[in-house]
């Protein structure tokens, strides 16, 4: 085990979530990234390059899923989707869990990461509804033009707009690849700074669990 890596639930995820649910967090978030990664491999174990691609993808529809698979059925969740969307998204004590692929390499922690830069139109729209003012940084990366996705994140932010008190915005993180698996993961949550750019007000790296073989899935949406 990394040495940064605390051998329990952080005091902050504690007071986040409560004894119970931090304790199921901190073991099913790492298992529902790890089962994405090797479900995505395990299809295609013949195209590295293309799980590459994949793997660092926003709209990668395997990590929404299994996070909602892992963290579904625990005690307050309740999960927001919106018909024929990859977008589907587990609200937990108040608080929306957002996968995001931060990097490739185990060396390199969440913390380590700019924030902002590489996430998706889901997360950036969250983190302006619900998350802390913040001005966007020069260097981060444009999004393509894709009305599909514009469609499917204006749906499921306003669903998520509808519930009271507003969510907290939660990033579950992960560094993986497709020869490797699951690399590191973590639970962060973003603050602004008094420039408006983002950083991190508080991270835990989650530890990794065992390498297993996935299950086929099958989901049935509303």
């Amino acid at each position: 085990m990394r040495p940064d890596v605390l051998v329990g639930p952080s005091d902050w995820l504690v007071e986040q979530f409560g004894d119970k649910v931090a304790d199921e967090l901190w073991t099913r978030v790492p298992e529902a990234l790890s089962t994405a990664i090797d479900r995505e491999v395990h299809a295609h174990p013949a195209m590295t390059q293309t799980v590459e691609r994949v793997l660092g993808n926003p709209r990668w529809p395997l990590p929404y899923e299994e996070l909602v698979l892992f963290l579904g059925t625990l005690p307050g969740a309740e999960i927001i989707s919106v018909p024929k969307s990859v977008y589907q998204l587990v609200l937990i004590n108040g608080h929306v869990l957002v996968p995001w692929c931060y990097g490739q390499s185990a060396l390199i922690s969440m913390a380590d990461a700019e924030v902002g830069r590489s996430f998706g139109r889901l997360a950036r729209e969250l983190l302006g509804r619900f998350g802390p003012q913040w001005r966007r940084s020069p260097v981060e990366s444009p999004l393509p033009l894709d009305a599909v996705d514009e469609r499917e994140v204006a749906k499921i932010c306003a669903a998520i707009a509808r519930i009271e008190p507003k969510p907290e915005v939660v990033i579950a993180g992960y560094a993986g690849a497709p020869n490797l698996g699951l690399l590191r993961a973590c639970l962060g949550e973003v603050k602004s700074t008094d420039n408006g750019t983002l950083n991190w007000s508080h991270l835990d790296d989650l530890p990794l669990p065992p390498p297993v073989i996935p299950r086929p899935r099958r989901m049935r949406f509303p």
